[in-house]
């Protein structure tokens, strides 16, 4: 475009040999030094034969040597050979070590347990023992109450319901009575002829036959063989 506008540019150009030849030179001036870099690249650094570890160069070794080697297996070859399972971390044995202090602690347990139901036995005998006596000196209430402390400390003794009942009975609370022979006859002995018996005289001091005669007969039923204490029971309620 510019040659057909100012041809003279162009002739004047040509004719300038020592333009050319400086320009030719500077751009193997530039080639000359870029070869020389590559070559240099290409060239494969050769790694030393012995390096001494640093903390810079041992973490770069460390991570070379986890990405290259293959990842060790702890499990033995046989296992990992044939597909076995790993071993299990718990085992029977141990199990079995483990059961051993369980059995102890509940042998332990069962023991104060024991140690704990005989000393409340051991409370409840002495408030009997004084309710007893408070019972034969005819101070009812006082009796009653020893019973019930004594029944705080061990609840499934119906000889201390069968004493407190009478103390009811004899204090004139005679639906007091009839709860206590209740609990002793569905919850502790349905047969106990102490309990029925009383029953039925606080029945009778309701003015109550039909469950008057109803706790009798219950009485006859699962007593058999104490028919004279019952008739004698019966006689001194006339």
């Amino acid at each position: 475009m510019y040659s057909l506008q100012h041809p003279q540019i162009d002739e004047q150009f040509l004719g300038s040999d020592s333009t050319v030849e400086e320009v030719i030179k500077l751009l193997e001036s530039l080639q000359k030094p870029k070869e020389e870099d590559d070559e240099q690249k290409d060239t494969p650094e050769k790694e030393p034969k012995s390096m001494t570890v640093t903390e810079d160069n041992f973490i770069i070794t460390e991570r070379k040597r986890s990405s290259a080697a293959p990842t060790v297996s702890t499990e033995p070859k046989e296992n990992s050979s044939k597909g076995f399972p790993k071993p299990r971390t718990f085992k029977p044995v141990d199990r079995i070590k483990d059961r051993f202090p369980f059995m102890r602690q509940v042998e332990m347990d069962l023991d104060q347990r024991s140690k704990a139901r005989l000393e409340r036995e051991r409370v409840a005998q002495n408030f009997r023992k004084l309710g007893n006596a408070e019972y034969r000196r005819g101070n009812y209430e006082t009796a009653m109450l020893m019973y019930t402390e004594a029944i705080e400390n061990i609840r499934d003794s119906h000889i201390l319901y069968i004493n407190r009942a009478l103390c009811f009975i004899k204090m004139g609370k005679f639906k007091r009575g009839i709860v206590d022979c209740d609990f002793v006859l569905n919850k502790l002995d349905e047969k106990n002829l102490r309990a029925w018996m009383y029953r039925a005289m606080a029945y009778k001091g309701l003015n109550d036959e039909p469950n008057f005669e109803n706790c009798v007969k219950y009485a006859r039923k699962f007593n058999s063989k104490q028919m004279e204490f019952i008739d004698d029971f019966l006689e001194k309620l006339k």
